[in-house]
């Protein structure tokens, strides 16, 4: 390899590397606290449970989900199975507040999470989905029951 070209490449990887790091950096930064929203509304309930799956707060999480017995998790080991091996990822990801439907006791949330995670030189680590809550009112509260699971940080 010519001397040129390996300082091509030296520079394309500082670049790379530089440009991701501010990405994420502006992006994704700790800097940016958040408001909580009424604890007794949907958008409140939602807000919680993905500050508390963003604070690695499992317990806490689980505890805003509602589970049908098509779901086969009826404990919070089960479900904690099931968003174990997604808990370990280098994904970072900030969620923003869509449309809110409300429908007597029942509710939609929607939210877009943006993603990014190492994904190399020229690997395309930012990503951006919709993501929409189905909720139900209980006594005094409102649960999430779909999705129950944490596919955006995978």
């Amino acid at each position: 390899m010519g001397s040129s070209r390996r300082w091509l490449l030296i520079f394309a990887i500082i670049i790379g590397v530089f440009v991701i790091s501010t990405v994420t950096l502006v992006l994704f930064s700790e800097g940016n606290k958040v408001t909580l929203l009424p604890e007794d509304s949907p958008q409140g309930t939602v807000q919680r449970y993905l500050i508390a799956i963003q604070e690695k707060d499992y317990q806490k999480a689980f505890s805003y989900l509602s589970f049908s017995p098509a779901d086969k998790i009826t404990t919070y080991n089960d479900w904690l199975m099931m968003v174990g091996p997604q808990a370990s990822s280098q994904a970072v990801w900030k969620a923003t507040l869509g449309k809110i439907t409300l429908n007597g006791n029942n509710a939609q949330v929607e939210v877009t999470i943006d993603t990014a995670r190492p994904g190399g030189l020229f690997g395309n680590s930012q990503t951006s989905q919709l993501i929409i809550f189905q909720l139900a009112k209980t006594a005094n509260s409102w649960v999430i029951t779909s999705p129950t699971y944490v596919s955006w940080i995978y």
